[in-house]
C-alpha cells in the first residue's frame, strides 16, 4: 500500500512539473489600448494555472515576419506564436508548426474562419481575433454630392468620386492606398473577387490574375484612383476623421477612433460595393490573428492549454469589447449584445461572412508583392491594367513552377 502511495505522489509531482514553469509567447498587440488587455489575460491565465509564468515578447508588423523566420531558422521559436493568417502556410509547409488537427477538433464548431489554418487536410493554427475591410462613409459629403444612400455598385462609387472631384484638394470622394507593403493588395482583392476573378487556380498551380475579370477589376480600381486621395492608410484614416474624405476602405481601427473621438459629421459603415450591387458579390478581404504552437516547443501540452484559454468566449469577449474590435473568432462572443446592438459592429460581422482570405501558399509573401507592384503600375499609369497583370501573372507562374 505504501509503495502505491509513493508511486501516486511521484506521478502527481511529475504531472505538476510538466504543467508548470515558463511558457514563451510572441504576440503583436502593442498599442496603449490593447497591450494592457494582453497583460491582464496573461495574469488571469497564471492565476488559473498556479506555477506557470508566461513570458511575453512583443512583435511589430514592420519586422515581425523577419524575426519569426530568424527564430525558426535558429531552432529557437517560442512555445506559442501569434501569426497573421497569410503566414501560416509558409511555416506549416516547412514542417515548422505542430499539427493541431486532433486538438482543434473540439473547437471547430465554436470558432470561425478555419480556412487559413488548414494545409492538406491538417490543422496547424487556431483562429483568434479576425479582421476584415469595409467602406466608411461621411454622410455630410454624400449629401453634398447628391447621395442619400451609400453606394452599392462600383459605378455609384465612381459617380460619388467624380461629383466631389471639383472640391479637391479640400475634399475627395474616395481615398486609396498609395505604395504601402502588406496593405495595398487588401484593398484591391475585394474588387478582384467581386468581379469574379481569382488569384490562383483551385489546385494552386496557375496564376489567374490576368483573366478578363481581373483586368476589369484593376482597370476600374486604377480609374477610381485617378480622382482619389492617394496616401498611406494612416493618412487616409486621418483625412476621413477630419471630414475631407467621403469614403474610404478601412478596418476596425478606424471605427475605434471614431468612437473614441466622435466627429462633427455623421458617418456609417457599409459592405463593399460590387459591379452589380448584389449582396453575395459584395465581398472583401478577411484575415486575422491566429495562434500556433511551433513543432520544436518542449511544452506543447501547456502551450495548448494557453491557446484554449485565449480563444475561450469569455476571454475573447473581454479582449474585443475593451479593444473595440467587432470580430472575435468565437461564435458565442460574436453573439454578445455589445456587438449586436451596434449597427457598425454588425456590419463588420456581416462583411466578415462575405469575405475571403488570400489563398494559402508557401510563396504568398512574394505573390503578394507581385500583386501590389501590378496595382501600383496601373494606378500610376506606368502600365495598362492588362499589361500589369500579364507581367504579374508571368512572374507568379514562374514562382509556382520553381
Amino acid at each position: 500500500m505504501r509503495k502505491f502511495a509513493i508511486l501516486a505522489i511521484l506521478l502527481s509531482a511529475a504531472c505538476s512539473k510538466k504543467d508548470t514553469g515558463k511558457l514563451t509567447w510572441w504576440q503583436f498587440w502593442t498599442d496603449p489600448q490593447t497591450k494592457p488587455l494582453v497583460t491582464e489575460l496573461v495574469a488571469k491565465f497564471e492565476r488559473e494555472n498556479p506555477g506557470v509564468k508566461v513570458e511575453v515578447t512583443d512583435l511589430t508588423w514592420a519586422d515581425g515576419h523577419e524575426k519569426i523566420t530568424v527564430a525558426f531558422s535558429a531552432g529557437q521559436p517560442p512555445d506559442v506564436l501569434e501569426l497573421g493568417s497569410d503566414w501560416i502556410y509558409e511555416y506549416a509547409s516547412n514542417k515548422l508548426l505542430f499539427d493541431l488537427t486532433q486538438n482543434a477538433e473540439s473547437l471547430k464548431k465554436d470558432l470561425l474562419f478555419w480556412q487559413p489554418a488548414t494545409l492538406e487536410g491538417k490543422t496547424y493554427a487556431v483562429p483568434w481575433i479576425l479582421g476584415t475591410r469595409l467602406m466608411f462613409y461621411n454622410f455630410d459629403l454624400l449629401n453634398k454630392a447628391g447621395f442619400y444612400d451609400v453606394p452599392v455598385k462600383w459605378e455609384e462609387l465612381d459617380k460619388l468620386n467624380k461629383k466631389l472631384a471639383k472640391f479637391r484638394p479640400e475634399i475627395y470622394g474616395f481615398g486609396a492606398n498609395a505604395s504601402e507593403r502588406h496593405r495595398l493588395y487588401k484593398k484591391f482583392l475585394p474588387f478582384l473577387w467581386s468581379a469574379g476573378g481569382e488569384i490562383l487556380s483551385e489546385d494552386g498551380k496557375t496564376c489567374l490574375l490576368n483573366s478578363p475579370e481581373g483586368v476589369q477589376a484593376l482597370k476600374f480600381y486604377a480609374e477610381l484612383c485617378e480622382r482619389s486621395l492617394l496616401a498611406t492608410q494612416g493618412n487616409l484614416d486621418e483625412a476621413f476623421l477630419q471630414g475631407k474624405l467621403a469614403s474610404v476602405i478601412s478596418g476596425d481601427w478606424l471605427l475605434k477612433k471614431l468612437k473614441n473621438a466622435p466627429p462633427k459629421f455623421g458617418y456609417t459603415t457599409a459592405l463593399m460595393p460590387s459591379p452589380d450591387g448584389q449582396i453575395y458579390n459584395r465581398t472583401s478581404f478577411a484575415g486575422g490573428e491566429f495562434l500556433v504552437i511551433p513543432a520544436k516547443s518542449k511544452k506543447k501540452e501547456l502551450a495548448w492549454r494557453f491557446v484554449q484559454f485565449l480563444v475561450r468566449p469569455d476571454n475573447q469577449a473581454y479582449f474585443c469589447k475593451n479593444a473595440l474590435i467587432p470580430t472575435p473568432s468565437s461564435v458565442a462572443a460574436q453573439a454578445d449584445t455589445f456587438f449586436l446592438s451596434d449597427t457598425n459592429y454588425k456590419t463588420f460581422i456581416e462583411q466578415l461572412q462575405l469575405a475571403q482570405s488570400s489563398p494559402p501558399h508557401p510563396h504568398w509573401v512574394e505573390i503578394e508583392q507581385a500583386i501590389e507592384e501590378a496595382v501600383e503600375q496601373a494606378m500610376y499609369k506606368k502600365k495598362s491594367a492588362k499589361e500589369a497583370l500579364d507581367d504579374a501573372t508571368a512572374k507568379i507562374n514562374a514562382m509556382l513552377r520553381s
